[in-house]
């Protein structure tokens, strides 16, 4: 496996933590996480991405991400 494979394959993973994260969320879109720290550190990808904003709630892109996943 090539560098630009791994990398891709590390996108994609990231990309699904994210949609599995940002799928428990409330009806008004905010999003509700577990004292677990990898959450944490999830949700702050989730924001630099441009999945959540930060204030914590979903953003389109976010809603285009989980309806990609299906989640």
């Amino acid at each position: 496996m090539d560098k630009l494979s791994i990398k891709a394959c590390d996108s994609v993973s990231s990309e699904i933590d994210i949609a599995r994260l940002i799928g428990r969320h409330y009806g008004d879109g905010g999003i509700y996480l577990s004292q677990d720290g990898r959450q944490q550190e999830t949700f702050s990808r989730a924001i630099s991405g441009g999945f959540v904003s930060s204030e914590g709630f979903l953003t389109r892109k976010g809603r285009e991400l989980l309806a990609q996943f299906n989640l």
